[in-house]
């Protein structure tokens, strides 16, 4: 080759479009880990979910990338490589930002040194920061076509400093609210990127914190991705997040903490079959992740330490064990191995007491003092549940039956046996028989199905709701769903209602802790001893708490959080409550409940069953009013017009 062709070619180098690689091939051939930081040193190769944030930041359609992860799992490595490909394939100004001054020198001296010292690929393109003639220092690195600047959070003047491309956070979740009282630091290092437009590139990665933290809300924002694995044994494919508490389980009944943790396995959650380690390390190499939201230009990436090919099951138990006792330290777990968010003990009850105290009484029986029933259901896309509770006065309580309808949701089968449930009656200790006055029946999961079932049921019996986080009322006045193609309301189509799920939860849970001592106070709890009323249904009726937290603008918020995934049998007692409601039970005065316990020892309430169409209205002495707002009018067991009540018994 002649040395004219030689500076065609190295000028044809120089100008030449970036390869198109994307960043998991490219540490796949080329990266290589040094000593200094991997415990296995020498060539790379990407496990299977390594691939998926790495890519990400190679796609065109993506401009931001989210990583929610425990530590040592993910998320360094995949900014190493990062790093490494923009060195080597598409070189421009990045700038990396960590939580303090020794973490950026770290990060500098232990990373990137040996790791452009180890791999070829890079070898020459950082000059030697030690050199005399060398521009580079180790906080800030040169190579062809771009450098590598490395701060931290509370250096303001490096933060906005000079304009760069490519933008990689650290730890966000650890950084301060305000860099040198200048402002928020990741807006300050973003606005750097405002010059390179559609070209930008910004890596966000921390392990959580708290609800509503930086890297929460940033992975709020993406498609929030989960890694799916298929179970060993049935196939069905699950993420593991948040299935901790769960899924894996272990003996409690060994004497030591390493023979239980030892015992530990992660059953499926669809045919609830046991993986040992080899199961789920292999699982993991077959997961996919999947979106849970649409994209729209952020891919989110949440990862725990239960996907870890390093770190084996009864390891992670054992620590759990170790740290559960101590606040501070289980929060570290929770944040640092489990990647949730940490939430403040909140107003919440305790689910053991609640079992030790259940009833004599058996499931299926109105117990005395139970006057009329409500009912509450919610919808899932294989399964419906629901609960019938009994009320009396003072708003005491008796749970009387809760059901499981497995099944798909979409079929009429499910549904056949549902309706049996709902329009059946229950026998009373005093001989007759009881229906279902009012069921609430939520909507917000499968909306056209149960707006479709609902539809063919008697409008005063079965309502469909919606859960609601603000409104004038507890139970708010109906709302048309069912319009004309013009926008109109049918005259007579499905309405809905929306209930305030808060405020029903914090009453429910001031209730569920009273205790009875000489008396029974106002809204006490009875619970049998049942099937459905064992452990699982208790956990799931405290399976929620009260917390509260600052935004970033500094007002304050009471929100309710679920503290493990499952909570179906607190959404039923709560629209079973709801529907007390709104059929007036909380304005009825003793002589109504004087008339309703007279008409249930008349037998007014027919031993046989009966249609609900055939029930009439029995007229009741007016009823006080409060000043305002005027209660909705409910058709089906309870009227309230302006001046009279009536009892309709179904």
């Amino acid at each position: 080759m002649t040395r004219g062709e030689q500076i065609v070619r190295d000028l044809s180098r120089l100008f030449a479009p970036p390869r198109h690689i994307s960043v998991s091939e490219w540490a796949d051939r080329y990266l290589y880990l040094s000593p200094e930081y991997a415990a296995k040193p020498g060539k790379f190769t990407c496990y299977p979910f390594q691939r998926g944030p790495m890519d990400s930041f190679s796609s065109p359609d993506t401009w931001q990338v989210v990583i929610k992860g425990a530590t040592q799992i993910l998320k360094t490595l995949v900014n190493q490589a990062v790093i490494a490909w923009i060195i080597d394939t598409d070189p421009g100004p990045v700038l990396v930002v960590n939580e303090r001054e020794s973490d950026a020198d770290a990060f500098g001296k232990e990373r990137i040194g040996p790791m452009t010292r180890d791999t070829p690929r890079l070898q020459g393109k950082l000059s030697d920061s030690g050199s005399r003639r060398s521009k580079n220092t180790l906080r800030e690195k040169w190579f062809p076509g771009g450098m590598l600047a490395i701060t931290f959070a509370s250096a303001p003047g490096n933060l906005a400093r000079r304009s760069i491309r490519y933008l990689i956070c650290e730890e966000e979740d650890k950084w301060p609210a305000s860099s040198g009282g200048r402002g928020n630091p990741f807006a300050m290092a973003l606005s750097r990127t405002d010059t390179y437009r559609g070209r930008k590139k910004v890596i966000r990665s921390s392990s959580p914190s708290k609800v509503n933290s930086a890297i929460d809300r940033a992975y709020q924002d993406s498609d929030q991705r989960e890694l799916f694995v298929p179970c060993p044994h049935c196939g069905a494919m699950q993420s593991m997040m948040e299935k901790f508490f769960t899924q894996v389980r272990w003996d409690e009944t060994l004497l030591t903490r390493e023979e239980q943790a030892a015992s530990a396995r992660y059953y499926c959650e669809d045919c609830d079959q046991p993986w040992d380690d080899v199961q789920r390390t292999e699982a993991v190499d077959r997961g996919q992740w999947i979106a849970q939201a649409p994209f729209n230009g952020i891919a989110g990436y949440w990862i725990s330490k239960l996907y870890s090919p390093w770190k084996t099951l009864p390891e992670i138990v054992m620590d759990f064990l170790a740290k559960k006792d101590n606040p501070i330290e289980y929060m570290t777990f929770v944040n640092e191995t489990l990647a949730e968010n940490w939430v403040e003990p909140g107003e919440t009850v305790e689910w053991e007491g609640l079992l030790k105290r259940c009833e004599e009484y058996p499931v299926g029986i109105v117990p005395r003092g139970g006057l009329f029933l409500t009912g509450g259901g919610d919808v899932q896309h294989d399964r419906i549940e629901a609960e019938m509770v009994a009320w009396g006065r003072r708003r005491e309580s008796w749970s009387i039956d809760y059901r499981v309808f497995e099944g798909d949701t979409s079929r009429p089968e499910v549904w056949e046996r549902f309706w049996t449930f709902v329009h059946s009656t229950w026998p009373t200790q005093g001989g007759a028989v009881m229906p279902c006055s009012r069921f609430f029946l939520d909507s917000g999961d499968q909306s056209h199905v149960v707006y479709d079932q609902v539809r063919r049921q008697p409008s005063n019996r079965v309502v469909a709701i919606k859960g609601a986080h603000k409104g004038l009322l507890p139970v708010s006045q109906p709302s048309a769903v069912d319009v004309t193609i013009a926008g109109r309301k049918i005259k007579h189509g499905l309405r809905i209602r929306h209930v305030l799920s808060g405020f029903f939860k914090g009453e429910l849970y001031a209730d569920l802790k009273k205790s009875i001592e000489e008396e029974i106070p106002n809204g006490y709890c009875h619970f049998p001893k049942g099937q459905y009323y064992g452990e699982e249904h208790f956990r799931q009726l405290c399976s929620e708490q009260l917390v509260t937290w600052q935004d970033r603008s500094g007002r304050v918020h009471r929100d309710w959080k679920q503290k493990r995934p499952r909570n179906e049998a607190l959404d039923c007692r709560v629209y079973a409550r709801a529907a007390a409601y709104d059929l007036g039970m909380d304005r009825f005065a003793e002589h109504h409940w004087a008339q309703l316990e007279a008409l249930l020892q008349g037998e007014l309430f027919s031993p046989e069953p009966t249609a609900a169409a055939d029930s009439a209205p029995v007229e009741l002495p007016p009823a006080p009013h409060p000043p305002a707002p005027p209660l909705p009018t409910v058709p089906a067991m309870l009227v309230a017009p302006r001046r009279r009540m009536q009892v309709r018994l179904c």
